[in-house]
């Protein structure tokens, strides 16, 4: 059922024309190791009438909470949508200004999915790490310690440092770093 709604979600975002990306937990799987999760999170530039659309389209999987939420780090305004079927969940956040946020949407690629079965836009594994950090909850510094440990040398250090440091979270970059065992 996860697969049905993600690849229903990204063809309604693809023929709306909603810039997206698929973000956190898909992404840290895609780069890292794969694990279970309730629920799936895209970025998406917000337009009225295409979202109306897109709420329309998703209708017949997904219930829209008709509460809109602030993501509380960034403050970045999310909507949360429901499986009709299953207790996965779609949140929705609208890309907004925060610096990081909006080089890496710069940065996004496409890459394959095998939740999506197709490829979608995702953030680099750089940016994944980042912003796993920034969230810094348990399972986000896992997801960040094993897209790291996968990665490892193709990853761009100086441009995780950069940031890391930015949003001030170097430390335990630093001290999750240290933790991999070398391969």
């Amino acid at each position: 059922m996860q697969k049905e709604i993600i690849a229903a979600l990204i063809e309604a975002l693809e023929e709306e024309r909603i810039g997206y990306l698929m973000a956190s937990s898909m992404a840290a799987m895609v780069y890292g190791i794969p694990r279970s999760t309730k629920d799936v999170d895209f970025v998406i530039e917000l337009e009225q009438p295409s979202f109306d659309n897109l709420i329309r389209r998703t209708e017949p999987l997904l219930i829209l909470d008709p509460q809109q939420h602030l993501e509380s780090l960034t403050w970045t305004r999310r909507f949360i949508l429901t499986s009709r079927t299953s207790p996965f969940k779609v949140e929705l956040f609208i890309k907004g200004n925060d610096p990081h946020h909006n080089v890496q949407w710069e940065r996004k690629q496409q890459v394959y999915s095998l939740h999506a079965e197709r490829h979608v836009w995702m953030p680099t594994p750089e940016d994944v790490i980042i912003q796993k950090l920034r969230w810094g909850r348990p399972q986000d510094r896992i997801d960040a310690e094993q897209v790291m440990a996968v990665q490892a040398d193709a990853l761009d250090w100086p441009y995780i440092e950069h940031w890391t440091e930015i949003h001030q979270t170097r430390k335990l970059m630093e001290e999750i770093k240290a933790s991999i065992p070398p391969i």
